[in-house]
């Protein structure tokens, strides 16, 4: 495979797997953008895996696949973990460590059993975004910035609406990633019955609207380079008026704002900082 054609493959998988994060990158400046469609590419490819696979042994084992690529640091033929692995003499660590929180969050969308508390539940839902957040101030030269405490809460609010609009997907698969105590059951999924499974959903749903309603304000005064590191927070409010929209079943009804509000609410947010 020509690197014309794998970096043809990479933006693809970016564009189809991770389409909020695919925008994101091409509002950055043109010189980052090639990166950020890597990066884009590489959550996309493993996002996907607990969504295609019906049996979590055959989920583990993609899983662990990703997770040798990592540790091998060979080209191993597949264009999205190569194009990861050439960015990584300028990332913070390792991509084995730097990966492992968004594979271990992955990993537990294999399964039926519910957190066992809501710090659990919490890890879940920031740790992809958070780890995303951190490789984009990397390659736009911020790496500082991975750690102000507004992209922080960035990434832990955006988590928590992503998974809200990710949970139908696997309540269809009959897993439930959600805190155990909301679910009225203290572990496992025996007593897990319809009405109690859409109350926790509004309840999680009502908490990712009020930390977006907190959010957002502070958003509007944060710096340019941070602005470029946060981006994709731009689409929390987006995604949160597709999931409450009257009449959608939170169970069962996907939440899929259309492409030009992507866009545009991103543009806005890159172009004059309006979140």
């Amino acid at each position: 495979m020509s690197g014309e054609t794998e970096r043809a493959e990479v933006v693809r998988a970016a564009r189809e797997l991770a389409y909020d994060d695919y925008l994101s990158a091409l509002l950055a400046p043109r010189a980052h953008q090639a990166d950020l469609l890597t990066l884009a590419a590489l959550f996309g490819e493993l996002a996907r895996i607990p969504l295609h696979v019906s049996d979590a042994t055959l989920g583990e084992i993609r899983l662990q696949w990703w997770r040798d690529a990592f540790a091998a640091k060979a080209a191993s033929g597949h264009p999205v973990a190569d194009a990861a692995l050439a960015l990584e003499p300028r990332l913070p660590a390792p991509l084995s460590e730097l990966m492992a929180p968004v594979i271990e969050a992955h990993a537990a969308e294999l399964y039926a059993e519910p957190f066992p508390t809501q710090d659990a539940f919490d890890a879940y839902a920031t740790a992809p975004v958070a780890t995303s957040f951190a490789l984009r101030a990397a390659i736009l030269g911020r790496p500082h910035m991975a750690s102000d405490p507004i992209a922080a809460t960035a990434a832990a609010t955006l988590g928590h609406v992503r998974t809200c609009a990710r949970l139908p997907f696997l309540f269809a698969k009959g897993r439930y990633p959600i805190p155990a105590y909301r679910l009225d059951a203290s572990s496992g999924t025996d007593a897990v019955d319809e009405p109690a499974l859409r109350r926790a959903m509004t309840g999680l749903i009502a908490d990712a609207a009020t930390a977006w309603t907190a959010l957002r304000p502070q958003l509007q005064r944060i710096s340019p380079d941070l602005r470029r590191v946060v981006l994709p927070t731009a689409l929390a409010g987006p995604y949160l008026r597709a999931i409450q929209k009257d009449g959608r079943d939170v169970l069962r009804d996907i939440a899929d704002p259309s492409p030009l509000e992507r866009s545009a609410r991103l543009w806005l947010a890159a172009r004059i900082g309006r979140f």
